[in-house]
């Protein structure tokens, strides 16, 4: 137990610690870095559209002087081929005079194809131009312009210009015959720019000024705000580390507690398995020694040399050493069943004479009590597959069962019958009854329910629970209904079908 809740303040966020003053300047430094940055970006867009529409203004300026001043002076054979050295001439009075002014420092034609035919820069007369995909969408009456560098017919060396290029068409004439480029000095576009740049500049610092003092308010409550809650993170973080170290106490202990009562089910099983051996064992050196002492009981009767007194204390030893007997048998059965060694001898099996054997074995304790006995069994569409000894000891139990708890003066009457491919045993009695509650644990193994109890009724808790091991083994199912005062029914259900005889068959088996 090594960690404390000081490993837990390691957790924390970043600044959880640290002081509102430094907190405040990291908050206003980084609100100004995003201000900075958000400030640059928009003077970088800003000054793109200035500069555009400075560029579209020099465009336009560009169109309205050739539509003023040249498309009336052009003809189409001006746009064929590079003009003749009169044409030239004219040409040249017609740019130098009416165009090449206000800082527009050169200008050219161009053919359809690209060729230039006229240029104030006589040198370039006959050369290609290098703008095929602008020159292709002038042709088709849009303007273009672009930011380059080139030297001007008044020797200017690599001067940087905006080209306009133009599209030429003739009255009446939808189509254009070619092209006139313009080159405007960029320093007159540049100055405009220039100025808009500046109140831009003015403009944009005095906002992001304003904006960063109106939000050192918001900043310094926020700081207050973020410093209170990692205090509470703090407090929080120290009370987890205490409740780890309190947890991880518990949870070894649960651990040691998990191993201990491990250990104890591990011995619980082997004390188990003990019993059962120990009950198996007793069983089997019991039933020896009982069956030899009920062997010689029975010659003793027989003797004629007895008197009476001594053949009714004989009858008491030979009681109470058969019931210990049956005690013991029960103990041996239930052993076998807990080991997995209970074998069943499968055959047909008659029940309506086993019904009928049972109810004549019974009928002399019946007519002691003043019971009345009946018993009432329809023929079975088929035999029963199954153990016919075992099944005799279910019907022995329930009916020694039904005689125990009935009054004198009550009824105990047992069925047969055959519903739904099942045979339904059914032992009814007019007894003292069983609570609800206890209905549900007269199934288990030493279970005594209130009334036998307080009505003195003996017994050992055995005999329903061997019956319903009985009956499960063999495919079927027993079931109990009873109310006190009313008495007791309890029904046996055992599959008669072939495909059920075939799993209890293989159940049984195993």
């Amino acid at each position: 137990m090594t960690d404390s809740p000081v490993s837990e303040q390691s957790t924390a966020p970043p600044g959880a610690n640290e002081p509102q003053p430094r907190l405040l300047l990291r908050f206003a430094l980084y609100a100004g870095a995003v201000l900075l940055a958000a400030g640059l970006a928009i003077a970088w867009l800003v000054n793109q559209e200035v500069a555009n529409r400075a560029e579209r203004t020099v465009e336009n300026q560009g169109r309205a002087i050739v539509s003023a001043n040249l498309d009336s002076q052009l003809r189409p054979s001006d746009f064929t081929a590079p003009v003749s050295p009169a044409r030239r001439a004219t040409l040249d009075q017609l740019f130098r005079h009416g165009i090449l002014t206000a800082g527009v420092v050169g200008g050219r034609l161009l053919s359809p194809k690209g060729t230039i035919t006229y240029a104030a820069n006589h040198r370039l007369i006959g050369t290609k131009a290098q703008l095929p995909s602008e020159l292709r969408q002038v042709l088709a009456g849009s303007v273009r312009r672009h930011v380059t560098r080139t030297d001007t017919w008044r020797g200017q060396q690599n001067l940087r210009i905006l080209r306009v290029l133009v599209p030429v068409r003739l009255k009446g004439s939808p189509h254009a015959i070619g092209a006139v480029a313009l080159d405007q000095d960029y320093r007159a576009v540049a100055v405009s720019i220039d100025d808009a740049r500046g109140r831009l500049a003015l403009i944009l610092t005095l906002a992001l000024l304003a904006l960063y003092i109106s939000l050192l308010p918001i900043l310094h409550r926020v700081t207050r705000q973020l410093a209170a809650q990692n205090r509470r993170l703090r407090e929080d973080a120290e009370e987890r580390g205490f409740l780890l170290v309190a947890e991880r106490g518990a949870r070894a202990e649960a651990e040691a507690a998990r191993e201990l009562l491990a250990a104890q089910n591990e011995r619980l099983r082997e004390l188990d398995r003990l019993k059962d051996e120990f009950i198996s064992l007793v069983s089997h050196e019991l039933r020896t020694p009982l069956t030899s002492i009920r062997g010689y009981l029975e010659l003793l009767r027989e003797d004629g040399r007895l008197d009476e007194e001594q053949l009714r204390y004989l009858g008491i030893v030979d009681r109470n050493s058969e019931r210990l007997l049956d005690l013991v048998s029960d103990l041996l059965f239930l052993a076998q069943v807990d080991a997995g060694k209970l074998n069943f001898e499968l055959q047909p099996v008659d029940l309506e004479t086993l019904v009928a054997d049972c109810v004549e074995a019974a009928q002399p304790t019946a007519t002691a009590k003043e019971i009345e006995l009946t018993t009432s069994t329809h023929q079975l569409p088929v035999q029963l597959q199954g153990d016919p000894a075992r099944l005799a000891q279910v019907l022995d139990n329930l009916v020694s069962n039904a005689l125990k708890f009935t009054p004198s003066g009550g009824r105990v009457e047992v069925s047969l019958q055959g519903l739904d491919g099942v045979a339904v045993i059914e032992v009814s009695d007019t007894g003292v009854g069983l609570a609800e509650d206890e209905q549900d644990q007269l199934f288990e193994r030493f279970f005594r329910s209130s009334r036998a109890s307080e009505n003195a009724i003996p017994g050992t808790g055995l005999g329903l629970a061997i019956a319903k091991t009985i009956v499960e083994r063999h495919g079927g199912r027993i079931r109990l209904k009873s109310a006190l005062d009313v008495g007791t029914t309890v029904r046996v259900e055992l599959p008669l079908s072939l495909s059920e005889l075939g799993r209890s068959s293989r159940e049984l088996a195993a």
